[in-house]
């Protein structure tokens, strides 16, 4: 059965005229109330979303300015075992942001002219033939204002591609067993990279460009055949049904053997976006390593960080009213042996116009650990983002390092929450367009049922973008200016920047876009911005903080407690496990 059939005659009126009118109320539907008033919506956030994103581009590039480094989209990171193509995951995506908003503004320019007004629908088909294809469903024939542009599908899946692909290769780069052969080599990950984007691109533009050859055959059959019936309508209008059937049907049949290459050609496209989502989403999956790792290490640091808070709250406490520190069981020994060497200066030490003065006792502290199980072990509860928090402040009865590491940390756990809303965001998107894509592969004429179906399948994907690069352009907007001013301006004020200095030569960026990606080991995962503060979470520690069940052992830590004139001088110059 074809696509298109001739509807049913009334008795004693012109066929040739109700056939003509069938054809044109399908030529131009009524879109739904309302309607007009959304695509003033989608311009407003279209046009939001090219402005933040230019103005995010020109903050990141004062930001690299005054940070005295060169602003790079990609770049090639050195490790042992090659070099990795990287990409700067926010640049990247501020840039595709705005070539992505730009596309839809003039997708929803064309569909507005062609849908609403009628007017330049010739020339729509043009403009979706020159750039990318034709709307992907039949109705494309019998309607030139269903779809008046397709482009935005090429941006949006190089934007997801990249986006996608700087996750995984940032995981791969922090990674602790980047050497090791089961992860991605260099050269299989940079092949991958570019190849893959080919492979995804070359079929489905290839498609679209026969299957926008297919549609206009069909269209300009199409409107031959409109002709036809306007010509009829006035000088055959007394003709019955069976006539003008006879007059109609076959080239009625030759359209529709038209619009089934056209559907077999729509098929084809859509199974190659089902099999591009599906490898985007593969590609995100293997990006939550990097998440994975970086929640270890900020687990890891805030144990170890609490650990050592508690150690110098009850060492600051000994060295006040000259008893022995004692362990989380209470047990204690002292020993006044000095240590082996001199302790090296520390930011805390008397400043040299005081060097006369006598030199500060020192006492060796040993603590005894009886651990019990991982579940009632005090110190893997970890510290709460309240207690970071607290141990951040400049008053918190901690050292200057431990402060910074709690700064570190807070700031850490903002990646890790940052990286979480990319990965979900792709990921989301990428499935709805999967379902999208399965839908219109499995019954495209099924979309056309009523105008609210038509869309949904139009502008889902568009109001999802548009909403989620401009909340996310936001959020990294603020996160660059907080950055930037200074903490008394009003802006700062506004965005919630109190007295607490920040430091602007550091990247607020992410993990993939600071320059410090080419320095970090890769046995030392998502440390980007925190070095000489935040240890290393090493394999063996990783493995025996992931075992299960009852971990009972003796530690003895060994370490020395400088007295100063007060409390808040005291500080832990050597810790080392024995």
């Amino acid at each position: 059965m074809g696509v298109l059939r001739l509807p049913e005659i009334p008795a004693g009126a012109n066929p040739y005229e109700v056939i003509y009118e069938r054809f044109h109320n399908a030529l131009n539907p009524l879109p739904s109330p309302g309607f007009a008033a959304r695509l003033y919506v989608l311009w407003g956030l279209m046009g939001y979303g090219i402005i933040i994103s230019f103005v995010y581009l020109c903050t990141m590039a004062v930001e690299y300015r005054r940070r005295e480094k060169r602003f790079w989209l990609w770049k090639l990171v050195t490790r042992p075992n090659g070099r990795y193509i990287v990409g700067n995951q926010h640049a990247l995506f501020a840039v595709f942001s705005f070539i992505g908003c730009a596309v839809f503004l003039g997708y929803v320019i064309n569909f507005r002219r062609v849908a609403i007004l009628q007017r330049y629908q010739q020339r729509a088909y043009f403009w979706r033939c020159l750039i990318w294809s034709v709307r992907d469903q039949v109705w494309d024939f019998v309607s030139e204002c269903s779809n008046p542009l397709d482009l935005y599908r090429v941006p949006l899946i190089i934007h997801a591609w990249i986006s996608s692909w700087s996750n995984l290769q940032a995981a791969v780069l922090s990674s602790q067993k980047a050497t090791k052969r089961h992860l991605l080599s260099p050269r299989f990950a940079n092949s991958f990279y570019i190849v893959g984007l080919v492979i995804i691109l070359v079929p489905v533009i290839v498609l679209n460009v026969y299957t926008s050859f297919a549609w206009r055959h069909a269209w300009e059959y199409g409107l031959g055949l409109r002709t036809v019936l306007l010509a009829r309508s006035i000088t055959s209008g007394g003709d019955t049904p069976d006539q003008a059937s006879a007059v109609v049907q076959p080239m009625l049949d030759e359209l529709n053997d038209k619009l089934d290459f056209f559907l077999d050609m729509i098929r084809s496209g859509f199974g190659v976006y089902v099999l591009a989502m599906l490898v985007i989403i593969a590609v995100n999956l293997g990006g939550l390593g990097l998440l994975f790792t970086l929640r270890r290490q900020i687990k890891f640091n805030t144990r170890r960080l609490s650990t050592q808070i508690r150690t110098t709250t009850l060492g600051t406490r000994s060295s006040v009213h000259g008893l022995p520190v004692a362990g989380p069981v209470g047990e204690s020994t002292v020993s006044s042996t000095p240590p082996d060497s001199p302790d090296p200066p520390h930011p805390l030490s008397p400043d040299p116009n005081h060097l006369n003065s006598p030199p500060p006792q020192k006492t060796l502290l040993k603590h005894v650990f009886f651990a019990k199980q991982g579940n009632e072990d005090d110190e893997n509860k970890g510290m709460s983002m309240s207690a970071l928090k607290h141990a951040a402040e400049d008053t918190a009865p901690a050292s200057a390092s431990q402060r910074q590491q709690a700064k570190q940390l807070l700031a850490l756990k903002k990646v890790e929450w940052d990286l979480f809303v990319f990965l979900g965001a792709i990921v989301l998107m990428a499935t709805l367009f999967l379902a999208l894509s399965l839908w219109l592969t499995i019954s495209p004429l099924s979309v056309f049922r009523s105008w609210m179906t038509m869309e949904v399948s139009f502008f889902l994907v568009p109001w999802m973008y548009l909403v989620g690069v401009d909340v996310s352009l936001t959020f990294l907007l603020i996160n660059s200016l907080r950055h930037l001013l200074s903490s008394d301006s009003r802006f700062a004020n506004a965005v919630g920047i109190r007295s607490r200095p920040l430091n602007r030569r550091a990247s607020v960026t992410g993990l993939t876009t600071s320059d410090e990606l080419e320095s970090m080991s890769y046995s030392r995962p998502a440390r980007i911005g925190a070095e000489d503060a935040l240890e290393p979470l090493s394999e063996e520690e990783e493995d025996a903080h992931n075992r299960q069940g009852v971990r009972i052992h003796v530690a003895v830590e060994t370490q020395v407690v400088e007295e100063e004139s007060g409390p808040d001088d005291v500080d832990l110059h050597a810790y080392r496990r024995v």
